[in-house]
């Protein structure tokens, strides 16, 4: 099920596009008054909630706060008012229903959620039945879910991943529960093979015809297990390192180091240099993020609907400041800073290709070579490290991505093959399965007899 409907998401670019224009005429804030507001801040965006420009700062892993950009106080949470006056807008469409503040729920579980919560989950009066979720912390919408996606859910992720919400929104008690009771499968459907290896070779050497020395469903199952098996193993390890977070493999992350020296300076610094005249030139925009780049601060602008993202350098007047992307120049510079010799790879082959989805770091992100070492992924719009893949990480990316979603060079640019593909295999195990499962209903209905 989860091949067909994933798990309900927001994602970054439909947040960006559905979310109100700010209005920057209404900004007497300085963005460095904002972060004085923010102690020990490391990240500042702009945005609006209500018709009401908002600087939102966070400190490294703690929580987002909000500062007007009118009046420059520091801001509490959003009423369920506002809450509903956010959603109707986004959603172009009057809400039914508001519930909240909540802390979780089945589908804001994840701990990417945790610097936005507690959250108002607004029901839209649609066709879809849709909620969104809006951070009571920021105003922003950053999750919906539809009638559709839910139901499926209830039978796909939510009972594939062990995803119950009592269990899921403490991460340390689900990571170790869904690691040890992959392992136990794991180990289990590798002893069921190893026995079925077994009686295979003891039957041909006994001088038996066939592959099997078994009789009925036992034979079935025997004979599809055989072959079954492969697939079986496969998929239950690979889902099994789904959950490895670093126990085996690297994380595939750039260090706090290397971060702060790919940026090459500090957020006050990127406010220092944006001054208010500049914020009132923007193009219309839905985010405006305050960013750096080997010691170059600028901004990121992400616009309404199907406008483009675009990069504003402060350095420069604003008629020849704006970009489509940043500089190739100051990817190259910033990134060799970091890892010196890193090249630039200016075509994507079948392998980064892989790495990219795995990662997630889209198509926009900059692919740098690191000698055979490395892959350096970087975002061509902010400037933020993306993956750093040392060969633990691309081996990561094999034995986890490719074999548990069949996610191979070939098969990536094919997605119809791919789907008739893992159909198949979906369908040899669960015939494999069927036999399992008529077999033990025969062995029970023994033992009570």
């Amino acid at each position: 099920m989860l091949h067909f409907v994933g798990f309900p998401s927001l994602r970054n670019s439909e947040q960006r596009a559905a979310s109100e224009p700010i209005g920057v005429s209404r900004i007497h804030l300085r963005p460095r008054d904002a972060l004085e507001r923010v102690p020990d801040a490391g990240e500042l965006r702009l945005i609006s909630v209500a018709g009401r420009p908002v600087y939102v700062a966070r400190a490294t892993g703690g929580v987002w706060q909000s500062v007007a950009g009118d009046t420059g106080e520091l801001l509490p949470s959003v009423s369920a008012a506002v809450a509903r006056e956010v959603a109707e807008k986004f959603g172009r469409t009057a809400a039914a229903e508001v519930t909240g503040p909540l802390d979780y729920d089945q589908w804001i579980v994840h701990q990417r959620f945790d610097p936005y919560r507690p959250f108002f989950r607004v029901r839209l009066n649609d066709a879809d039945r849709t909620d969104l979720y809006v951070s009571s912390r920021t105003g922003e919408v950053v999750q919906r879910t539809r009638f559709g996606e839910r139901a499926w859910n209830w039978v796909g992720a939510v009972v594939h991943w062990i995803y119950f919400t009592p269990l899921r929104k403490s991460w340390s008690a689900w990571n170790q529960t869904v690691w040890w009771l992959s392992l136990a499968a794991v180990l289990s459907s590798g002893v069921g093979t190893w026995l079925g290896l077994l009686r295979m070779v003891s039957n041909r050497t006994a001088g038996r015809r066939g592959l099997s020395p078994f009789r009925g469903w036992m034979r079935w199952h025997h004979v599809i297990g055989l072959f079954a098996s492969v697939i079986v193993v496969a998929w239950i390890l690979s889902g099994w390192l789904s959950m490895d977070h670093g126990r085996l493999f690297s994380h595939g992350e750039a260090s706090a180091t290397e971060v702060d020296q790919l940026r090459g300076m500090s957020v006050e610094a990127i406010a220092d240099l944006t001054p208010l005249d500049l914020l009132a030139q923007l193009p219309p925009s839905t985010s405006i993020g305050f960013n750096a780049l080997g010691g170059r601060a600028f901004l990121t602008t992400y616009g309404p609907l199907a406008q483009a993202p675009r990069v504003i350098l402060t350095d420069q007047s604003f008629s020849s400041a704006s970009l489509s992307l940043l500089p190739d120049a100051l990817l190259q510079s910033a990134v060799t800073n970091v890892w010196p010799g890193a090249v630039r790879l200016q075509q994507s082959s079948s392998l980064d290709e892989l790495y990219r989805r795995a990662e997630s770091t889209g198509d926009d992100a900059a692919a740098f070579a690191f000698g055979t070492e490395l892959r350096i992924y970087v975002d061509r719009f902010s400037g933020r490290s993306l993956a750093v893949m040392d060969s633990s990480r691309r081996d990561y990316a094999w034995i986890y991505y490719a074999l548990h979603t069949l996610q191979f060079p070939g098969l990536i640019d094919h997605p119809e093959v791919r789907t008739i593909a893992v159909l198949l295999l979906l369908a040899v195990g669960f015939a494999f399965s069927i036999t399992g499962v008529v077999l033990s209903w025969v062995r029970l209905r023994r033992e009570f007899a």
